[in-house]
C-alpha cells in the first residue's frame, strides 16, 4: 500500500461510488417522467395562450380565461411571501396567497437542501422563465407551462421566475427575490383569475 491514511482508501472505495449512485437516482427521478409532457392536468379553467395580436376566441366551458382582447384579472400580487422550515408550503388561491405549515390547499412547497419549489398536486403545472425580460402575462404563464411543464423548479436562486397553476386552476407568477441557505426562500407573487 502507499503513504495515504486508511480513511482516504474508505472514501475512495465507499463514499465517492455512493454520492454517484445518489446524483445518478437524482436524474432519472428529474427526468423519469419526461416522456410524457404534454397538456397539465388541471387545463380545464385556464385559457389556451392567446397571440400576439389578442384574436383568440374566450375558452369555452365558462373557465377562468378573461375576453379576447382584455387582459386577465389580477386576483392577487404582486405581493411577497416568506417560506420558511416551519411554514415551507403556500397556498397560491388564498388572497393574499400564504406561506402555511399545512398540505391543505397547498399549491406547491419549498425543499430547503437544494433548495427547489416543488409541485404539491400531480402534473406538470410548473414551468422556469428566463430571469431576462419584462414580467410575464397570464397568457406567457400558460404557454409556458403548456410548453415546458414540469413538477419542479430545480435549484432555485435569486432572480429566478416560476410560473404554476394552481390547485383550483388560476394562474399564478413568481420571482424569487431571496434564497437565505436553510432560512427561507422569499418570492413575490402575483396570481390571475
Amino acid at each position: 500500500m502507499s503513504n495515504q491514511p486508511r480513511w482516504a482508501w474508505w472514501v475512495v472505495g465507499i463514499v465517492i461510488p455512493v454520492v454517484g449512485i445518489l446524483v445518478s437516482i437524482r436524474l432519472a427521478t428529474n427526468s423519469g417522467s419526461g416522456d410524457d409532457k404534454g397538456q397539465p392536468t388541471n387545463t380545464g379553467t385556464s385559457a389556451p395562450a392567446a397571440s400576439s395580436g389578442g384574436n383568440a376566441p374566450p375558452a369555452s366551458g365558462g373557465g377562468n380565461a378573461p375576453p379576447a382582447n382584455q387582459p386577465a384579472k389580477v386576483l392577487a400580487g404582486p405581493v411577497r411571501v416568506t417560506l420558511t422550515e416551519d411554514a415551507k408550503r403556500v397556498d397560491l388561491d388564498s388572497v393574499p396567497p400564504l406561506a402555511q405549515t399545512s398540505d391543505k390547499g397547498s399549491d406547491a412547497w419549498i425543499g430547503f437542501n437544494l433548495p427547489e419549489l416543488e409541485l404539491s398536486q400531480e402534473g406538470d403545472v410548473m414551468a422556469t422563465l428566463s430571469p431576462e425580460g419584462p414580467d410575464p402575462t397570464r397568457d406567457d404563464c400558460v404557454q409556458a407551462i403548456t410548453k415546458r411543464g414540469g413538477s419542479s423548479s430545480g435549484v432555485l436562486a435569486q432572480g429566478m421566475r416560476v410560473c404554476v397553476q394552481t390547485g383550483e386552476g388560476h394562474t399564478a407568477y413568481l420571482r424569487i427575490t431571496a434564497v437565505p441557505t436553510r432560512k427561507g426562500v422569499t418570492f413575490e407573487a402575483t396570481v390571475w383569475e
